[in-house]
């Protein structure tokens, strides 16, 4: 008995032939569609980029004349900043706290140490390539399976459908 579809019924080995080649002409249309989309993408990118540049310059250059001239008057803002009729500039505290990366060994170690187990992030997960490499006996030793399937998959030869 074929397999059945809406357009017709595969009957033969040459009618899966048919379909692959089909298929690949498909997949060979999607390519070309997505490679035009993302040459659109990336022009449309590249024009927003140039439109842009010349504006993101002229803030980077205008914020800094704002701030050199607001740090020179810092006696003149309400507390740590100034409403103004466009916006409001000032200051704000932040802080950071830096990890020396040669040092980020020990500083776990005090941190535990020192109660402060906390601070401290660990992220565990099941290593599924390397438990593949055990035996279902050990597999299921640990509560988990080994589930083996054939899967059904199928290849195009493109090159003799665009050829």
């Amino acid at each position: 008995m074929g397999a059945k579809s809406t357009d017709f019924e595969l009957k033969t080995w040459d009618d899966v032939d048919k379909c692959l080649r089909e298929i690949a002409e498909c997949e060979l249309t999607l390519g070309n569609i997505e490679t035009d989309l993302n040459m659109t993408i990336n022009e449309a990118k590249e024009r927003a980029a140039k439109l842009a540049k010349p504006l993101q310059a002229r803030v980077k250059a205008l914020t800094a004349l704002v701030k050199a001239f607001a740090e020179e008057s810092k006696g003149d803002m309400d507390g740590k900043s100034k409403q103004l009729n466009f916006g409001r500039v000032g200051f704000r505290q932040s802080s950071s706290v830096n990890i020396p990366v040669k040092k980020i060994a020990a500083i776990i170690k005090n941190l535990k140490e020192f109660g402060m187990g906390h601070c401290v992030t660990v992220k565990e997960f099941v290593d599924k390539e390397a438990l593949e490499k055990h035996s279902d006996v050990d597999i299921a030793k640990i509560g988990a399976s080994r589930k083996v399937e054939d899967k059904f998959f199928l290849e195009t030869d493109k090159t003799k459908v665009a050829g």
